[in-house]
């Protein structure tokens, strides 16, 4: 036991989670923007662009925009979805542990699994562009919009694994509908994106040394959303992790 959460829990949704392929998608997400950033400075005469607003465009659109949230549906929906789809979630119920533990500690794992490919895929790439410009409150600022984003994903995709045996397609069909097109052309959806809190996250984070030149969502909104999104949707899970347990009974 390790306060609230379930060490046996844990250790089983990490097994879960990077068994079969899943470790080498996590590895790519990881290395993907590195090998970017690399190819693009090294490869092209143009070097018009600073290190910095190279850095933020990679940040915001790759990592933040697209890694981020495809890492949180790859971990939050697999924490409860495998065991779900194969009849195991039983087995697991039957254990003496609060739901509300099983659901927390399955949580915290998909978090820190997605905050690991999140963080070599942010600090590579800095390493390689590091400048005078690019300071370490600009990393820092990303690490932190990366993680809020990381929570809040992994809360809606956790809840979407237990209510879906598609759980993966439809987090994808979200991350690429919603997330990647809707919210970025539609000033009027920016405010129920969570890619636009993680962004105004890091702009925060970095006291204001991230130079957004689009819209940012305001903080009262950032602060007031995410919470709404991020409470509902752990409290959902619960919900249907207790259903759920109630209809294998009958």
């Amino acid at each position: 036991m390790i306060g609230p959460l379930n060490r046996t829990v844990m250790w089983l949704t990490w097994r879960q989670l990077f068994a079969r392929k899943r470790i080498y998608i996590a590895a790519a997400f990881a290395l993907l923007p590195v090998v970017f950033t690399v190819f693009s400075r090294f490869t092209t005469d143009d070097q018009s662009d600073s290190g910095l607003a190279f850095f933020n465009g990679l940040s915001r659109e790759l990592i933040i925009g697209t890694l981020v949230p495809l890492a949180g549906a790859l971990f939050g929906t697999t924490a409860f979805g495998g065991e779900v789809d194969d009849g195991t979630l039983v087995y697991l119920l039957i254990k003496p542990i609060a739901r509300w533990r099983i659901v927390l500690s399955k949580y915290i794992v998909a978090v820190m699994s997605t905050v690991a490919v999140m963080i070599p895929a942010l600090l590579l790439p800095w390493f390689v562009l590091s400048g005078p410009e690019l300071s370490a409150n600009v990393l820092i600022g990303y690490l932190v919009g990366g993680a809020a984003g990381a929570a809040i994903y992994c809360a809606l995709f956790l809840s979407l694994g237990l209510a879906s045996r598609r759980a993966l397609v439809i987090a994808l069909i979200y991350v690429i509908g919603f997330e990647a097109v809707l919210s970025r052309n539609l000033v009027g959806v920016k405010s129920l994106s969570v890619r636009e809190f993680a962004v105004a996250f890091s702009r925060a984070a970095s006291s204001g040394t991230i130079e957004i030149t689009s819209y940012v969502v305001p903080m009262t909104t950032v602060w007031t959303m995410s919470a709404i999104l991020l409470i509902g949707a752990l409290v959902l899970s619960l919900r249907r992790l207790s259903r759920f347990e109630m209809a294998e009974r009958v």
